[in-house]
């Protein structure tokens, strides 16, 4: 099996929907302090990729940087990142941490907190894999069932999104059916026909 590869079947299909759908895209900004910009919003997945090493299949997925020593940053990756640039030109990325429903924030480690540090030192010293951007928000995206467990570690994100709300969200249509892993609701509210 694959490193991360739970994780990745509840993430990618999130990731392609805010690419390929801008109702969706939409939707997911107006639960994060971008919300003035949501309907606006381009998601700059193809910069993104470009960007990135050759070795990388994805736009979104596993961001970091060794080369910053910074709290936020040291030892810790974003699970899903999307930069996106408003009709004004300005830039904003959205930093999310992907919690499969097995997971679990580990015991010794400030993970959950590291993501609003890293979010700000990449707004004014971005890894050079990672567009430039001026602005970033935290997002925890999981199981509604593990709110509960996941409770102390909730405050330190700027916004949660659960698979249940994304599941039950109808706007979606023409994504296909890529991941047979993740659970039926949730695959089935992502890749909606």
């Amino acid at each position: 099996m694959l490193y991360g590869s739970i994780e990745h079947a509840h993430a990618e299909p999130f990731a392609e929907a805010i690419a390929r759908n801008a109702a969706f895209r939409a939707w997911v900004l107006r639960q994060t302090k971008f919300k003035q910009f949501a309907d606006g919003a381009r998601l700059l997945d193809e910069e993104m990729k470009a960007k990135r090493s050759r070795f990388s299949t994805t736009w979104w997925r596993s961001h970091y940087t060794e080369a910053c020593r910074c709290e936020g940053c040291s030892g810790q990756e974003t699970d899903l990142l999307a930069v996106f640039e408003a009709q004004a030109g300005l830039r904003f990325a959205l930093h999310v941490e992907v919690k499969q429903p097995r997971d679990r924030f580990p015991a010794h480690k400030n993970q959950a907190g590291s993501y609003a540090s890293r979010a700000a030192c990449w707004t004014t010293s971005p890894p050079k894999s990672v567009i430039r951007h001026s602005n970033a928000a935290t997002l925890f995206l999981c199981s509604r069932t593990k709110l509960a467990k996941y409770k102390p570690h909730l405050s330190r994100f700027g916004s949660v999104i659960t698979f249940e709300d994304v599941a039950g969200w109808n706007g979606l249509s023409g994504l296909s059916d890529t991941d047979q892993s993740a659970p039926k609701r949730y695959r089935q509210g992502i890749a909606r026909q």
